[in-house]
């Protein structure tokens, strides 16, 4: 299998070379490089004619074809840009480029195997293409090689590869493996080569909440949005600042316009969720428990508090639905066994409710509101004598708020 690989990467290689040496190959990689050096001008529609006269010239070149579907990516042109990369896939899968582009989709989606894979390979035909060793370290960081990460960075350093960029990386994974001093000196000497790097003060920012210095992060995340207004990374962990130290009003404002600034992803859906739920604004929570439920089905935390959100506005039904699937997913939780529990009592399914709260209990047999609630399901499902032996271990394990409800039913 390797040395099929090799072959193929091998024969790829001695293709591109032997396309390189035809007049139209040189003349549509020049077409190429000024497309490239109009984008970085920001005149955009001109790269795109560039690319446009480089596919003419040689309508065999994937590389073309590729640089002008990542154009179009960036400017939203989705059918045509994926027109255009399906066939640069096809008429040379192999080539370094389509490799190194083919790895930024795969970790875009997750795929982080297949991303490092085609890095390889992409290494293994330019060795000396620093932008694609680069790209690499973002895949090690994103699987956590750490090791792996750094080596690929010393040899970039080595280079004199973009000193900015490569104190940057190093710093995130400092701040990663938690070794909080390191990082602080790696994004403070970011800074010295460049004030305007909202990224930096993005992470000291975060340095700083982990450090609970409040006020000291929101004023780094304030540079970084200075710098960059339209930062919503930056915006929602100010939010999350403002959250831990109390202020959950002004954190609900800024997470609203972190989503509305295009932070549009699961994560910040369930943080708003549980802050207005905090707030009281349950019809709200559960909307934004349902927004986050589309980009994950399976996400556990957010079904959960749909569930405990729905009960709280006296939906029942759903909330036993989304109970259900709680369970579902994580069938080792004592919380949403108790949940559903609570659910079944509150429809008056007394007996389903008893066995929600002793399942409950076997997987946290500290949980002494699962218990007394079991109690009074039994009394309610008149099974008075064990319930009140429930109910009043509770009590006497510690649980207070039912001592009322023990001289109603149980007697003193």
């Amino acid at each position: 299998m390797i040395m099929r690989q090799l072959f193929i990467i091998l024969f790829s290689v001695l293709t591109t070379i032997a396309a390189a040496q035809s007049p139209q190959r040189i003349e549509a990689m020049r077409m190429v490089q000024q497309g490239d050096n109009l984008i970085q001008m920001g005149h955009f529609e001109d790269a795109i004619f560039s690319y446009i006269n480089a596919i003419s010239t040689d309508n065999a070149y994937a590389e073309a074809f590729m640089k002008r579907s990542s154009l179009y990516q960036r400017l939203g042109r989705t059918t045509e840009a994926k027109r255009d990369y399906e066939t640069a896939i096809r008429l040379n899968p192999y080539s370094a480029y389509v490799l190194d582009q083919k790895a930024k989709l795969d970790f875009m989606i997750e795929k982080y195997g297949d991303g490092l894979d085609n890095l390889e390979h992409a290494i293994a035909m330019e060795p000396d293409n620093h932008m694609i060793r680069d790209h690499r370290v973002d895949g090690y960081i994103l699987t956590g090689e750490y090791v792996n990460a750094r080596n690929d960075l010393e040899l970039l350093r080595e280079t004199g590869y973009n000193k900015e960029l490569t104190l940057l990386k190093n710093g995130l994974i400092q701040f990663l493996e938690d070794d909080i001093y390191s990082a602080q000196i790696s994004f403070e000497s970011v800074l010295e080569i460049n004030s305007n790097n909202a990224l930096a003060y993005d992470v000291l920012g975060l340095i700083d909440l982990k450090e609970k210095n409040y006020d000291e992060a929101i004023g780094h995340f304030d540079q970084a949005i200075t710098i960059n207004p339209d930062f919503a990374l930056a915006i929602y962990n100010k939010g999350v600042a403002y959250k831990m130290n109390g202020h959950n009003e002004k954190a609900l404002e800024l997470f609203d316009i972190a989503i509305e600034t295009q932070l549009d992803i699961a994560p910040v859906y369930f943080a708003r969720g549980l802050l207005k739920k905090e707030l009281g604004d349950m019809e709200g929570a559960i909307d934004d428990y349902s927004r986050m439920n589309r980009f994950d089905s399976t996400y556990f935390n957010a079904i959960y508090n749909r569930a405990f959100a729905y009960e709280m506005i006296g939906d029942f039904e759903n909330a036993l639905l989304d109970a259900n699937r709680a369970i579902e997913i994580n069938p080792d939780d004592a919380h949403a066994w108790k949940l559903r529990g609570n659910i079944h009592m509150l429809f008056g399914d007394y007996g389903e409710a008893v066995i929600d709260y002793t399942q409950a209990l076997k997987l946290d047999n500290l949980m002494i509101e699962a218990l007394f609630n079991k109690g009074l399901s039994k009394v309610l499902n008149y099974r008075l004598k064990d319930g009140c032996e429930d109910m009043r271990m509770a009590r006497d394990l510690g649980y207070k708020l039912g001592d009322q409800a023990i001289g109603n039913f149980c007697g003193p």
